[in-house]
């Protein structure tokens, strides 16, 4: 959410560094917040403070997202390599003349 959808959204004057600082990384990442209108409202009620003491629990839920994202990258090239292992043993495998002479001999 951008700083102008949130003060249209919201009753309560804020500044574009409180926003960008405090409310949006609690936005982004704050499980409790799943859309636009619960974090607006929840500042119209409670204000920046509310924000502050989630910041904490929605750092965490970041560093956790960003673990996540690096883990499912390192495993997707780790499916990749796996991939061109098994074609590699694959290819191997029926380049013998046992293999070719076999595959023959069902086809014949």
């Amino acid at each position: 959410m951008t700083y102008e959808e949130f003060t249209a959204l919201a009753k309560r004057k804020i500044t574009t560094g409180e926003y960008y600082e405090i409310v949006e990384p609690v936005y982004n990442y704050h499980p409790a917040i799943p859309n636009k209108k619960t974090a607006a409202k929840l500042y119209d009620l409670c204000g920046l403070q509310a924000f502050r003491d989630m910041r904490a629990t929605a750092d965490s839920v970041a560093r956790l997202a960003k673990e996540k994202y690096r883990i499912r990258a390192e495993m997707d090239g780790l499916r990749g390599k796996l991939d061109e292992i098994d074609s590699i043993v694959h290819e191997m495998s029926t380049a013998t003349p046992i293999a070719k002479e076999e595959s023959g001999a069902e086809n014949g």
